[in-house]
């Protein structure tokens, strides 16, 4: 456990080692302590890169605080003591830092060799394999016999039309089991499909634009195989490669998800997939990547719908979407009440009926707007789904709020059918 106690010793007269240096902290999250120790809290690395957890005191997540990169060791420990009145030694200062370092929690060449030897892994590997199955939410170690008691897949015998795409969530099966339920008894039957495109969020990783694997995914109901050709068919068009950082995928779970209730579904070697994660088309560059690395979400959308066409392959493409995030979980300081989840519902059934009239650029703007206050995750997969299906006006299954007022924490989600005349 990492622990520093204020302490009343008189200045250091002593530098440490490398105090001219600025370190830098990378993006992590402050959680309370799960055992409610008093002035405790945790670290954790968002990015899901890093995963050890850090468990510290408020003083010296006070000093990881200051440092931005800017401060040098001198200036952290000279703000310390000006702002708390307490001297922050320099032993102490280093062994936090080499306590941050060790777990890849701060910028340098530390953690970029860290991050280039875990790209080198994924890309050596064979196939991509699943994150762990105890994120699923569900008991027991046979995934099969979890997913039946589960879900039901009963289509009643009724003919449907040929289902060109899907909205499904990307929540644990659990919470998002009314909308995954109704997406795919939808899905059910249809057994001419031979290629998915799945479309997920980029949740934790760096780049800013459309990002696919040629990874087969690997789960323990077997492995479904990338669609390569029709991936690079993708890039030709897209007049570049979207896998210059197919790490990304690596702990991504919103295309898992989907994949492990595909192979359940239908036999593991039927079809192949087209893995590709979105960004959020909500920021001030709209659909194009903000730092102006990659394809434009809307270009690549565009040429996946007109390679679908032209193509004689039954195709589906599946956006795994969820909605709203909110409660003091996800940084709100006002309780879950019946009130600011009735206005959540409002505020993503407004944002629906753009989805229900195929309408993406309005969609967009709804997510967008107010600088997107309740969250919403997946604007990204969705508004890609329906750029390539302009033709198809879908028809809104289901929507679904998971709410645990425990934890302070509601994540909300949809489902939805593309139906091919």
């Amino acid at each position: 456990m990492l622990f520093l106690m204020a302490s009343n010793l008189e200045q250091d007269s002593q530098p440490p080692e490398g105090a001219a240096l600025k370190p830098q902290l990378r993006p992590v999250e402050v959680q309370r302590h799960p055992d409610d120790v008093e002035n405790m809290v945790l670290l954790r690395d968002p990015s899901a890169l890093a995963d050890e957890v850090l468990s510290m005191s408020l003083p010296a997540l006070h000093v990881v605080s200051l440092m931005d990169g800017q401060r040098t060791c001198d200036q952290i420990r000279e703000e310390f003591l000006e702002q708390t009145g307490q001297v922050l030694p320099s032993e102490m200062l280093g062994n936090l830092l080499d306590a941050l370092e060790e777990s890849h929690f701060l910028e340098g060449e530390a953690f970029d060799q860290f991050y280039d030897d875990l790209v080198r892994d994924y890309q050596n590997a064979p196939t991509r394999p699943m994150n762990p199955i105890q994120g699923l939410g569900l008991d027991g170690d046979d995934l099969h016999q979890g997913l039946e008691k589960m879900f039901s897949w009963q289509t009643n015998g009724q003919a449907r039309r040929p289902i060109a795409g899907l909205i499904a969530p990307h929540l644990d099966y659990p919470r998002g089991q009314p909308c995954y339920q109704e997406a795919y008894a939808a899905l059910a039957g249809q057994t001419q499909i031979e290629r998915f495109v799945i479309l997920g969020t980029n949740h934790f990783g760096r780049s800013t634009s459309v990002v696919a694997t040629a990874k087969d995914f690997e789960t323990p109901l077997g492995i479904s195989p990338v669609d390569l050709p029709f991936l690079e068919q993708i890039e030709q068009r897209c007049g570049q490669s979207i896998r210059k950082y197919e790490f990304d995928h690596r702990r991504e779970h919103s295309l898992e998800l989907q994949v492990l209730l595909l192979q359940h579904l239908f036999s593991t070697g039927s079809f192949k997939i087209v893995p590709v994660i979105c960004p959020s088309p909500c920021g001030p560059t709209g659909t194009a990547p903000f730092d102006g690395d990659g394809v434009d979400l809307k270009d690549f959308a565009e040429a996946l719908g007109n390679l679908i066409r032209e193509d004689d392959t039954p195709t589906c493409i599946i956006a795994g979407a969820d909605l709203s995030h909110v409660g003091r979980f996800f940084g709100d300081t006002m309780d879950l009440s019946d009130e600011l989840l009735s206005n959540v519902r409002k505020r993503d059934e407004s944002a629906l009926a753009h989805v229900q009239t195929n309408d993406p650029e309005t969609f967009r703007r709804s997510v967008a707007d107010a600088d997107n206050p309740t969250r919403i995750c997946s604007a990204g997969c969705i508004y890609a789904l329906m750029t390539a299906l302009p033709e198809i006006k879908p028809r809104l299954l289901k929507y679904h709020q998971a709410v645990n007022h425990e934890a302070q924490c509601a994540v909300t989600c949809a489902a939805a059918v593309f139906e091919a005349s």
